[in-house]
């Protein structure tokens, strides 16, 4: 239901523009199909200039589980522990794993799907930035901040305890929770912070900092995307060490995500639904423009039937990746 009135405003400019619905893909020519989740995420990131993002292998399902952890071990021989496997048609943080030394071959086994190997980022702030590029002239249209779930010691309480009375506490976070001592009673008033994955669905709660955007990070993402002229919208997930420094310009790129991205600002609890609303039915009619403006750029685009089959796919895999993840955290926490 909150979802309608954006999928109002695409029917009703596509057909302001004469556009057909599947060629809103084209806004973003250069990558499969727009991005809409249904390609490689590796190919995504490989569509970019490198130099931002961390250092990225592919994982290949037809390898074997002693070959995949050969190569888990290799990469953080270089890169260092902890590394991230992340689905290579990942959405929503789901199948994500932060991997340590002494879980390499147990997480290698579970890896039902291609992942991406990627070096960790420790910055501890993260943010989406929204970029769109129309006419030429590209800009940021939003950002939000994700606020990573933590709880606060009361002295009596275990860890565990005090992330199952989280409001946002839901199964998906055994996926994170198992990098905890859950048995142990933080002290009065310590403030843990429980979670790595930047998404809404895996308990960040997200908030409207579209004030924080500068010339100076517009002229960084400006820098950074001026070699795909193929990327005109999408949001793009920053790791930085402050507010000052994203300001500033100084980020790494964790993650870049096409047409299907929601302006996850839209979120911040302080916005009332209406003003939510606004922003996606905005969003979904620059959409429309941006593939407008290049409907005649040669893209080869899938029939709907195996566009269709294309996601039934990509979600039953990411759902058996996630379940393996779970099982992998579940399993080290009752070792812990």
């Amino acid at each position: 239901m909150f979802e309608l009135p954006y999928y109002l405003a695409l029917v009703a400019g596509c057909l302001r523009y004469g556009l057909a619905p599947k060629s809103l893909a084209r806004a973003n020519w250069a990558l499969d199909h727009g991005e809409i989740g249904i390609g490689s995420k590796y190919a995504t990131q490989r569509a970019f200039d490198q130099s931002l993002f961390p250092a990225t292998e592919h994982l290949l399902s037809d390898q074997t589980a002693a070959e995949k952890g050969a190569a888990i071990r290799a990469f953080a021989a270089v890169h260092g522990y902890p590394v991230i496997l992340k689905p290579d048609n990942g959405a929503v943080g789901k199948g994500l794993m932060r991997v340590h030394a002494d879980v390499v071959d147990d997480a290698a086994g579970r890896l039902s799907c291609d992942y991406m190997l990627q070096a960790y980022c420790p910055a501890p702030m993260e943010f989406g930035v929204f970029w769109r590029r129309e006419r030429g002239r590209g800009y940021i249209s939003g950002i939000n901040r994700k606020h990573f779930p933590t709880v606060i010691g009361d002295g009596v309480r275990t860890l565990g305890a005090l992330a199952d009375a989280h409001p946002r506490r839901t199964g998906h976070w055994d996926l994170f929770l198992c990098e905890h001592d859950c048995a142990r009673v933080p002290a009065q008033d310590e403030v843990v912070r429980l979670s790595f994955v930047g998404s809404h669905t895996m308990g960040c709660k997200f908030t409207d900092d579209t004030h924080l955007a500068t010339p100076e990070l517009h002229a960084a993402l400006e820098r950074f995307l001026s070699s795909q002229p193929g990327y005109n919208f999408g949001r793009l997930d920053l790791r930085c060490e402050s507010e000052a420094a994203l300001q500033a310009g100084s980020f790494t790129v964790i993650e870049a995500n096409g047409v299907a991205s929601l302006p996850t600002h839209m979120f911040d609890p302080r916005h009332t639904l209406g003003r939510a609303w606004s922003i996606f039915v905005e969003h979904g009619l620059a959409l429309v423009r941006i593939a407008a403006e290049h409907r005649h750029v040669a893209m080869e685009l899938a029939s709907w039937r195996e566009i269709g089959r294309r996601v039934a796919a990509s979600r039953a895999r990411l759902e058996a990746a996630h379940a393996g993840a779970l099982a992998r955290g579940q399993r080290h926490q009752e070792e812990l």
